[in-house]
Protein backbone atom coordinates (compact mmCIF):
# COMPACT_ATOMS: atom_id res chain seq x y z
CA UNK A 1 0.00 0.00 0.00
CA UNK A 2 2.86 2.37 0.81
CA UNK A 3 4.35 1.65 -2.59
CA UNK A 4 1.05 2.57 -4.27
CA UNK A 5 0.86 5.71 -2.15
CA UNK A 6 4.37 6.79 -3.15
CA UNK A 7 3.63 6.19 -6.83
CA UNK A 8 0.39 8.12 -6.53
CA UNK A 9 2.12 11.06 -4.90
CA UNK A 10 4.67 11.15 -7.71
CA UNK A 11 1.86 11.29 -10.26
CA UNK A 12 -0.23 13.84 -8.36
CA UNK A 13 2.74 16.14 -7.81
CA UNK A 14 2.83 16.76 -11.54
CA UNK A 15 -0.96 16.90 -11.95
CA UNK A 16 -2.02 20.40 -12.99
CA UNK A 17 -5.61 19.65 -12.02
CA UNK A 18 -4.68 19.98 -8.34
CA UNK A 19 -3.15 23.41 -8.91
CA UNK A 20 -6.23 24.47 -10.87
CA UNK A 21 -8.46 23.28 -8.00
CA UNK A 22 -6.45 25.28 -5.44
CA UNK A 23 -6.50 28.34 -7.70
CA UNK A 24 -10.28 27.96 -8.03
CA UNK A 25 -10.64 27.93 -4.23
CA UNK A 26 -8.64 31.17 -3.93
CA UNK A 27 -10.71 32.84 -6.67
CA UNK A 28 -14.00 31.72 -5.09
CA UNK A 29 -13.05 32.96 -1.60
CA UNK A 30 -11.98 36.39 -2.84
CA UNK A 31 -14.99 36.38 -5.16
CA UNK A 32 -17.21 36.03 -2.09
CA UNK A 33 -15.53 39.07 -0.57
CA UNK A 34 -16.19 41.17 -3.67
CA UNK A 35 -19.76 39.88 -3.82
CA UNK A 36 -20.45 40.93 -0.21
CA UNK A 37 -19.08 44.40 -0.95
CA UNK A 38 -20.83 44.86 -4.31
CA UNK A 39 -24.24 43.54 -3.23
CA UNK A 40 -24.21 45.05 0.28
CA UNK A 41 -24.80 41.58 1.73
CA UNK A 42 -25.35 41.78 5.46
CA UNK A 43 -26.37 45.44 5.27
CA UNK A 44 -29.41 45.28 7.53
CA UNK A 45 -30.59 48.75 6.54
CA UNK A 46 -30.82 47.79 2.86
CA UNK A 47 -32.50 44.48 3.68
CA UNK A 48 -35.08 46.05 5.99
CA UNK A 49 -36.00 48.65 3.40
CA UNK A 50 -36.71 45.73 1.08
CA UNK A 51 -38.91 44.13 3.78
CA UNK A 52 -40.75 47.42 4.23
CA UNK A 53 -41.60 47.74 0.53
CA UNK A 54 -42.61 44.08 0.43
CA UNK A 55 -45.03 44.53 3.35
CA UNK A 56 -46.38 47.69 1.75
CA UNK A 57 -47.04 45.75 -1.46
CA UNK A 58 -48.92 43.06 0.49
CA UNK A 59 -51.07 45.66 2.25
CA UNK A 60 -51.99 47.22 -1.10
CA UNK A 61 -53.87 44.01 -1.91
CA UNK A 62 -56.37 44.76 0.85
CA UNK A 63 -59.28 47.11 0.17
CA UNK A 64 -59.27 48.65 3.64
CA UNK A 65 -59.24 52.26 4.77
CA UNK A 66 -59.07 51.96 8.57
CA UNK A 67 -56.40 49.74 10.16
CA UNK A 68 -57.21 50.70 13.76
CA UNK A 69 -58.39 48.09 16.24
CA UNK A 70 -62.01 49.19 15.68
CA UNK A 71 -61.55 49.67 11.94
CA UNK A 72 -62.95 47.66 9.04
CA UNK A 73 -59.75 45.71 8.40
CA UNK A 74 -59.39 41.98 9.05
CA UNK A 75 -57.20 40.68 11.85
CA UNK A 76 -54.58 39.75 9.24
CA UNK A 77 -54.59 43.25 7.77
CA UNK A 78 -54.17 44.81 11.21
CA UNK A 79 -51.34 42.39 11.98
CA UNK A 80 -49.57 43.26 8.73
CA UNK A 81 -49.96 46.97 9.47
CA UNK A 82 -48.25 46.43 12.82
CA UNK A 83 -45.52 44.47 11.06
CA UNK A 84 -44.97 47.40 8.70
CA UNK A 85 -44.71 49.71 11.71
CA UNK A 86 -42.12 47.45 13.37
CA UNK A 87 -40.06 47.29 10.16
CA UNK A 88 -40.15 51.09 9.99
CA UNK A 89 -38.89 51.11 13.59
CA UNK A 90 -36.09 48.71 12.60
CA UNK A 91 -35.03 51.09 9.82
CA UNK A 92 -35.09 54.04 12.22
CA UNK A 93 -33.01 52.27 14.89
CA UNK A 94 -30.47 51.13 12.29
CA UNK A 95 -30.22 54.67 10.94
CA UNK A 96 -29.59 56.01 14.44
CA UNK A 97 -27.20 53.11 15.20
CA UNK A 98 -29.28 51.93 18.17
CA UNK A 99 -28.63 48.22 17.90
CA UNK A 100 -30.30 47.15 21.17
CA UNK A 101 -33.53 48.85 20.09
CA UNK A 102 -33.20 47.17 16.70
CA UNK A 103 -33.04 43.74 18.36
CA UNK A 104 -36.13 44.53 20.44
CA UNK A 105 -38.08 45.69 17.38
CA UNK A 106 -36.98 42.56 15.50
CA UNK A 107 -38.16 40.30 18.32
CA UNK A 108 -41.54 42.04 18.37
CA UNK A 109 -41.78 41.65 14.58
CA UNK A 110 -41.11 37.91 14.91
CA UNK A 111 -43.88 37.67 17.52
CA UNK A 112 -46.33 39.46 15.21
CA UNK A 113 -45.45 37.13 12.33
CA UNK A 114 -45.87 34.14 14.63
CA UNK A 115 -49.38 35.34 15.46
CA UNK A 116 -50.15 35.96 11.77
CA UNK A 117 -49.63 32.29 10.92
CA UNK A 118 -52.89 31.42 12.69
CA UNK A 119 -55.01 34.17 11.12
CA UNK A 120 -57.57 33.63 8.38
CA UNK A 121 -56.28 34.34 4.88
CA UNK A 122 -52.59 33.99 5.73
CA UNK A 123 -52.13 31.19 3.21
CA UNK A 124 -52.83 33.74 0.42
CA UNK A 125 -49.74 35.79 1.32
CA UNK A 126 -47.54 33.10 2.90
CA UNK A 127 -45.12 33.02 -0.06
CA UNK A 128 -44.35 36.74 0.40
CA UNK A 129 -43.26 36.43 4.03
CA UNK A 130 -40.73 34.31 5.96
CA UNK A 131 -41.80 30.72 6.63
CA UNK A 132 -42.80 29.51 10.08
CA UNK A 133 -39.45 27.80 10.51
CA UNK A 134 -37.44 30.82 9.39
CA UNK A 135 -39.45 33.06 11.69
CA UNK A 136 -38.84 30.67 14.61
CA UNK A 137 -35.10 30.89 13.94
CA UNK A 138 -35.32 34.70 13.77
CA UNK A 139 -37.20 34.75 17.08
CA UNK A 140 -34.61 32.56 18.81
CA UNK A 141 -31.76 34.64 17.37
CA UNK A 142 -33.07 38.03 18.47
CA UNK A 143 -34.13 36.71 21.86
CA UNK A 144 -30.59 35.39 22.38
CA UNK A 145 -29.09 38.72 21.34
CA UNK A 146 -31.32 40.63 23.80
CA UNK A 147 -30.72 38.17 26.66
CA UNK A 148 -26.96 38.33 26.01
CA UNK A 149 -27.01 42.13 26.02
CA UNK A 150 -25.46 42.37 22.56
CA UNK A 151 -25.35 45.85 21.06
CA UNK A 152 -23.59 45.33 17.73
CA UNK A 153 -24.51 43.86 14.36
CA UNK A 154 -22.41 41.29 12.52
CA UNK A 155 -19.74 42.64 10.17
CA UNK A 156 -19.24 40.12 7.37
CA UNK A 157 -15.75 41.50 6.76
CA UNK A 158 -14.57 40.06 10.07
CA UNK A 159 -12.93 36.64 10.04
CA UNK A 160 -15.51 34.42 11.77
CA UNK A 161 -18.61 36.13 10.27
CA UNK A 162 -17.11 35.83 6.78
CA UNK A 163 -16.31 32.15 7.25
CA UNK A 164 -19.83 31.61 8.60
CA UNK A 165 -21.30 33.32 5.53
CA UNK A 166 -19.05 31.28 3.23
CA UNK A 167 -19.82 27.93 4.85
CA UNK A 168 -23.55 28.73 4.94
CA UNK A 169 -23.51 28.74 1.12
CA UNK A 170 -20.70 26.35 0.15
CA UNK A 171 -22.97 23.28 0.27
CA UNK A 172 -24.55 24.27 -3.04
CA UNK A 173 -21.25 23.90 -4.87
CA UNK A 174 -19.14 21.51 -2.83
CA UNK A 175 -20.48 18.34 -4.45
CA UNK A 176 -19.77 19.83 -7.89
CA UNK A 177 -16.25 20.85 -6.87
CA UNK A 178 -15.38 17.38 -5.57
CA UNK A 179 -17.03 15.74 -8.60
CA UNK A 180 -14.74 17.69 -10.93
CA UNK A 181 -11.77 16.92 -8.71
CA UNK A 182 -12.39 13.16 -8.62
CA UNK A 183 -14.10 12.53 -11.96
CA UNK A 184 -10.93 10.93 -13.35
CA UNK A 185 -9.54 9.63 -10.08
CA UNK A 186 -8.55 6.33 -11.74
CA UNK A 187 -8.48 7.40 -15.36
CA UNK A 188 -5.61 9.85 -14.80
CA UNK A 189 -3.24 6.94 -14.18
CA UNK A 190 -3.81 5.68 -17.71
CA UNK A 191 -1.59 8.54 -18.83
CA UNK A 192 1.18 7.32 -16.51
CA UNK A 193 1.00 3.58 -17.03
CA UNK A 194 4.79 3.34 -17.07
CA UNK A 195 4.91 4.50 -13.44
CA UNK A 196 2.64 1.78 -12.15
CA UNK A 197 3.53 -0.98 -14.58
CA UNK A 198 5.30 -3.86 -12.94
CA UNK A 199 4.39 -3.04 -9.35
CA UNK A 200 2.37 -5.91 -7.80
CA UNK A 201 -0.09 -3.67 -5.95
CA UNK A 202 -3.45 -5.11 -4.91
CA UNK A 203 -6.38 -3.23 -6.37
CA UNK A 204 -7.94 -2.47 -2.99
CA UNK A 205 -4.61 -1.06 -1.76
CA UNK A 206 -4.39 0.98 -4.95
CA UNK A 207 -7.91 2.33 -4.39
CA UNK A 208 -7.13 3.21 -0.77
CA UNK A 209 -3.98 5.07 -1.80
CA UNK A 210 -5.92 7.02 -4.44
CA UNK A 211 -8.57 7.98 -1.86
CA UNK A 212 -5.93 9.12 0.65
CA UNK A 213 -4.19 11.26 -1.96
CA UNK A 214 -7.47 12.79 -3.19
CA UNK A 215 -8.61 13.42 0.39
CA UNK A 216 -5.31 15.15 1.20
CA UNK A 217 -5.86 17.44 -1.77
CA UNK A 218 -9.43 18.19 -0.64
CA UNK A 219 -8.32 18.88 2.95
CA UNK A 220 -5.72 21.28 1.53
CA UNK A 221 -8.50 23.06 -0.36
CA UNK A 222 -10.53 23.44 2.84
CA UNK A 223 -7.50 24.74 4.77
CA UNK A 224 -6.91 27.22 1.95
CA UNK A 225 -10.34 28.74 2.61
CA UNK A 226 -9.31 29.59 6.17
CA UNK A 227 -5.92 30.89 5.02
CA UNK A 228 -7.37 33.16 2.33
CA UNK A 229 -9.70 34.78 4.87
CA UNK A 230 -6.86 35.67 7.30
CA UNK A 231 -6.45 39.22 5.83
CA UNK A 232 -9.97 39.97 7.12
CA UNK A 233 -8.84 38.96 10.62
CA UNK A 234 -5.80 41.21 10.37
CA UNK A 235 -7.72 44.22 9.04
CA UNK A 236 -11.11 43.94 10.75
CA UNK A 237 -10.74 41.56 13.68
CA UNK A 238 -11.81 38.02 14.55
CA UNK A 239 -15.52 38.59 15.16
CA UNK A 240 -17.67 36.72 17.65
CA UNK A 241 -17.17 32.92 17.51
CA UNK A 242 -20.18 32.45 19.80
CA UNK A 243 -22.68 34.39 17.69
CA UNK A 244 -25.81 32.23 17.33
CA UNK A 245 -26.90 30.61 14.09
CA UNK A 246 -30.33 29.10 13.54
CA UNK A 247 -30.47 25.53 12.22
CA UNK A 248 -33.09 22.80 11.89
CA UNK A 249 -32.51 19.50 13.72
CA UNK A 250 -36.13 18.36 13.98
CA UNK A 251 -36.98 21.77 15.42
CA UNK A 252 -35.50 25.25 15.23
CA UNK A 253 -32.46 25.64 17.48
CA UNK A 254 -29.36 27.81 17.85
CA UNK A 255 -25.71 26.85 17.71
CA UNK A 256 -22.61 29.05 17.76
CA UNK A 257 -20.89 30.27 14.60
CA UNK A 258 -17.81 28.18 15.35
CA UNK A 259 -19.98 25.08 15.79
CA UNK A 260 -21.66 25.70 12.43
CA UNK A 261 -18.31 26.11 10.68
CA UNK A 262 -16.97 22.92 12.32
CA UNK A 263 -20.10 20.97 11.37
CA UNK A 264 -19.86 22.23 7.79
CA UNK A 265 -16.26 21.09 7.45
CA UNK A 266 -17.24 17.68 8.83
CA UNK A 267 -20.11 17.35 6.35
CA UNK A 268 -17.82 18.44 3.51
CA UNK A 269 -15.31 15.70 4.36
CA UNK A 270 -17.99 13.00 4.54
CA UNK A 271 -19.50 14.19 1.23
CA UNK A 272 -16.01 14.16 -0.30
CA UNK A 273 -15.48 10.50 0.66
CA UNK A 274 -18.93 9.64 -0.70
CA UNK A 275 -18.20 11.37 -4.02
CA UNK A 276 -14.72 9.81 -4.31
CA UNK A 277 -16.04 6.28 -3.92
CA UNK A 278 -18.87 6.93 -6.37
CA UNK A 279 -16.35 8.36 -8.87
CA UNK A 280 -14.22 5.20 -8.51
CA UNK A 281 -17.23 2.98 -9.29
CA UNK A 282 -18.28 5.16 -12.23
CA UNK A 283 -14.70 5.27 -13.56
CA UNK A 284 -14.48 1.49 -13.56
CA UNK A 285 -17.93 1.03 -15.11
CA UNK A 286 -17.95 3.91 -17.61
CA UNK A 287 -14.22 4.38 -18.23
CA UNK A 288 -14.88 7.98 -19.22
CA UNK A 289 -14.47 11.23 -17.26
CA UNK A 290 -17.30 13.06 -19.02
CA UNK A 291 -19.80 10.27 -18.51
CA UNK A 292 -18.76 10.16 -14.85
CA UNK A 293 -19.41 13.89 -14.50
CA UNK A 294 -22.72 13.58 -16.35
CA UNK A 295 -23.97 10.91 -13.92
CA UNK A 296 -22.77 12.99 -10.96
CA UNK A 297 -24.64 16.05 -12.19
CA UNK A 298 -27.85 14.13 -12.90
CA UNK A 299 -27.87 12.58 -9.43
CA UNK A 300 -27.05 15.90 -7.73
CA UNK A 301 -29.39 18.22 -9.62
CA UNK A 302 -32.48 16.00 -9.86
CA UNK A 303 -33.68 16.72 -6.27
CA UNK A 304 -33.15 20.46 -6.91
CA UNK A 305 -34.98 20.53 -10.24
CA UNK A 306 -37.79 18.28 -8.99
CA UNK A 307 -38.22 18.96 -5.23
CA UNK A 308 -41.13 16.51 -5.13
CA UNK A 309 -38.52 13.74 -5.44
CA UNK A 310 -37.29 14.66 -1.94
CA UNK A 311 -40.75 13.93 -0.55
CA UNK A 312 -41.06 10.78 -2.68
CA UNK A 313 -37.58 9.42 -1.80
CA UNK A 314 -36.63 11.08 1.51
CA UNK A 315 -33.77 8.65 2.19
CA UNK A 316 -31.99 9.28 -1.10
CA UNK A 317 -28.41 10.23 -0.08
CA UNK A 318 -28.29 12.90 -2.80
CA UNK A 319 -30.98 14.85 -0.91
CA UNK A 320 -28.28 15.66 1.65
CA UNK A 321 -25.45 16.78 -0.63
CA UNK A 322 -26.47 20.45 -0.28
CA UNK A 323 -26.22 20.31 3.49
CA UNK A 324 -26.90 24.04 3.94
CA UNK A 325 -30.46 23.60 2.68
CA UNK A 326 -31.02 20.72 5.10
CA UNK A 327 -29.64 22.77 8.01
CA UNK A 328 -31.97 25.63 7.01
CA UNK A 329 -34.92 23.23 7.02
CA UNK A 330 -35.78 23.82 3.35
CA UNK A 331 -37.43 20.36 2.91
CA UNK A 332 -39.83 21.24 5.75
CA UNK A 333 -41.19 24.13 3.65
CA UNK A 334 -41.78 22.11 0.47
CA UNK A 335 -45.30 21.76 -0.98
CA UNK A 336 -45.20 18.25 0.46
CA UNK A 337 -43.08 18.80 3.60
CA UNK A 338 -40.57 16.13 4.56
CA UNK A 339 -38.88 16.09 7.96
CA UNK A 340 -35.25 15.22 7.24
CA UNK A 341 -32.16 16.45 9.08
CA UNK A 342 -28.40 16.25 8.58
CA UNK A 343 -28.18 13.76 11.45
CA UNK A 344 -30.26 11.41 9.32
CA UNK A 345 -28.21 12.45 6.30
CA UNK A 346 -24.95 11.44 7.99
CA UNK A 347 -26.33 8.00 8.82
CA UNK A 348 -27.50 7.51 5.23
CA UNK A 349 -24.18 8.70 3.81
CA UNK A 350 -22.17 6.45 6.13
CA UNK A 351 -24.33 3.47 5.12
CA UNK A 352 -23.86 4.40 1.45
CA UNK A 353 -20.08 4.69 1.93
CA UNK A 354 -19.94 1.23 3.52
CA UNK A 355 -22.04 -0.24 0.69
CA UNK A 356 -19.76 1.32 -1.94
CA UNK A 357 -16.67 -0.01 -0.14
CA UNK A 358 -18.23 -3.49 -0.16
CA UNK A 359 -19.00 -3.18 -3.88
CA UNK A 360 -15.45 -2.05 -4.67
CA UNK A 361 -13.91 -4.78 -2.53
CA UNK A 362 -16.21 -7.54 -3.79
CA UNK A 363 -16.55 -6.82 -7.49
CA UNK A 364 -13.53 -4.69 -8.42
CA UNK A 365 -10.70 -5.90 -6.21
CA UNK A 366 -9.72 -8.66 -8.64
CA UNK A 367 -10.28 -6.65 -11.75
CA UNK A 368 -7.77 -4.80 -13.87
CA UNK A 369 -8.31 -1.28 -15.12
CA UNK A 370 -8.07 -1.02 -18.85
CA UNK A 371 -7.23 2.07 -20.80
CA UNK A 372 -10.38 3.94 -21.87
Amino acid sequence: MLRALKIGLVIERANRKNLVALAAVVIIVFGFMFYIKAQAVGNQLVEKKGDYYSTQAILSKFQVKDASEAGDGSDLYKNLTKQKSKIALQIATLTMDRQSMYFEASLQLAELRQAAFELEGYENIAELLPSKLQNSMDYLYFKWMIDAGEDSITDLFQYIPFLLFFFSLVGAGWYIFVSFHTSSILLDDFEHSSLIKGFPVRFDSYILSKCIIALLSIVTSILLIFICAIPLWIMNGLGNPQEPVGIYVGNATLISAIQYITMSVGYMLVISIFVMLLSIILNVLLKNMYLTLFVHFILFFLPMIFPSLISLFPYNPFNFMNFNDILRGVPVDLVKPVDITMNLGLIIMFVSIILMLVIIKTFFSTGKIKRA
